[in-house]
């Protein structure tokens, strides 16, 4: 952790744990989101357990059943709680297959008949969490503890410190999370799925409205961090001065019985400059922040690249002589030139014909010196028809409203002179006279 992303830290931690006394419009929630340059992965920290100054560091997924996380690197805490297989916890709808251990083979519980480690019970609740970057299964068990986030009580400000109820989780074995940020130790989950984090914090505490947001940052943690807001808006983005929500375009998500814990969603059809690329309708897609770049299936990439191609030189962009993987169309990148002269790329949804209009900051990467590519990927034989990528996210507004069972977005909120990387104050004058020492919620 460098000095800038500790100072910040500290900063925050000087905020009074505290009691919201007006109940009737309880605040929502707010992580600070991070983007790791080297694998393009978002992740945040997460206070855990009764000694809240262990924070671990957890890759953001929107489609992982539930969160979990290498239990073994200094992780401990007296509210931590293993879950046995016989308890009710362990057979959870939606839930994948747990599986009675006599204890885990990737952990030997050394005080017997003490308190309990993280990760060591008699017949814990086994299960395999998925690591998506890798691709491999990993030995877990189910456990629970409380979670410290802070709340965002204007929209705008860092507020009390929320101390939850206790939050299910998984804990793995050491070396689970290759190919995760080098801070990363898990996955905290944004899926559907009734474990996910949002899931269980609207169902356990019932003050807030079960959807959250995310606003990925497309710098670096040096410039700012991105959001992830839990329980709602208002979602104030400086120096935009209304409420971003004012902007949301909304979908509705459909459910997949082959992946449940996803969002999907239908895109009608793909303009770019307005003219319709020429393909079969509707369009099955889904989001994901654990694929860099959207992935486009392959009977849809052709048309799309050919399509673009076109506009792009009646824009006279000059395609460059190099290709840089994994990328297939890139364009030299000339002096003086603005992203706002690339082709627009409308993916139209909803009955309304709504549109995720994706401008040049969105659309193009900036692969080297001189050259910038097309930031859409060729896809195989994959059930979804397009995979909106983490980097078509940044700087776009994203809410999810899980009991709705709606998607709402912005597009890039750069055309209104913001982005999703900032440094947020620190409400001290909320906390004051609105709060009193205690919990943030009752537990």
């Amino acid at each position: 952790m460098n000095c800038l992303h500790l100072s910040f830290f500290l900063l925050l931690s000087a905020v009074t744990t505290a009691t919201i006394t007006r109940r009737e419009k309880p605040p929502a929630l707010i992580q600070t989101v991070i983007k790791d340059p080297i694998t393009n992965l978002y992740f945040t920290s997460i206070d855990i357990g009764t000694n809240i100054t262990v924070s671990i560091s957890l890759v953001i997924d929107l489609s992982q059943p539930y969160t979990w996380f290498d239990c073994f690197s200094g992780y401990s805490s007296a509210s931590y709680t293993p879950i046995d297989f016989d308890s009710p916890k362990c057979k959870l709808p939606n839930f994948t297959n747990p599986h009675n251990l006599p204890k885990p083979d990737w952990y030997v519980c050394s005080k017997t008949g003490e308190k309990v480690e993280p990760g060591c019970s008699d017949h814990p609740c086994g299960l395999n969490p998925y690591n998506p970057m890798d691709k491999t299964l990993r030995g877990g068990s189910l456990s629970e503890d409380r979670i410290f986030s802070y709340s965002i009580p204007d929209g705008l400000s860092f507020g009390s410190r929320f101390k939850s109820p206790p939050v299910i989780f998984a804990c793995v074995g050491r070396k689970s999370y290759d190919g995760f940020p080098g801070e990363a130790q898990g996955l905290l989950s944004l899926s559907r799925n009734a474990l996910s984090l949002p899931s269980q914090l609207s169902s356990a505490i019932n003050l807030f409205p079960p959807k959250f947001a995310l606003c990925l940052p497309s710098k670096t943690e040096e410039s700012g961090f991105g959001d992830l807001f839990i329980g709602g808006g208002p979602y104030f983005l400086p120096p935009y001065s209304y409420d971003a929500s004012q902007l949301f375009t909304t979908v509705s998500l459909i459910t997949n019985e082959a992946s449940s814990d996803e969002y999907f969603f239908e895109v009608k059809s793909i303009e770019i400059n307005e003219k319709a690329v020429p393909l079969k309708n509707p369009i099955l897609s889904k989001l994901s922040t654990v694929v860099p770049f959207t992935v486009l299936h392959h009977s849809i990439y052709e048309p799309f690249v050919k399509e673009f191609k076109v506009m792009a030189a009646s824009k006279k962009m000059v395609e460059a002589k190099t290709k840089v993987s994994p990328f297939e169309l890139c364009y030299r990148l000339k002096k003086r030139f603005k992203m706002e002269e690339v082709p627009v790329i409308d993916l139209t949804v909803g009955n309304d014909e709504g549109r995720w209009r994706i401008y040049g900051w969105n659309s193009m990467v900036v692969v080297k010196k001189g050259v910038m590519c097309l930031a859409f990927v060729r896809g195989g034989e994959d059930r979804e028809e397009i995979v909106i990528g983490g980097y078509q996210m940044e700087d776009n507004l994203v809410e999810i409203d899980l009991e709705l069972s709606k998607l709402s977005f912005t597009s890039s909120l750069i055309r209104y002179n913001t982005s999703c990387s900032r440094f947020r104050p620190v409400a001290t004058n909320w906390w004051t006279k609105n709060t009193i020492d205690g919990s943030l919620f009752p537990i």
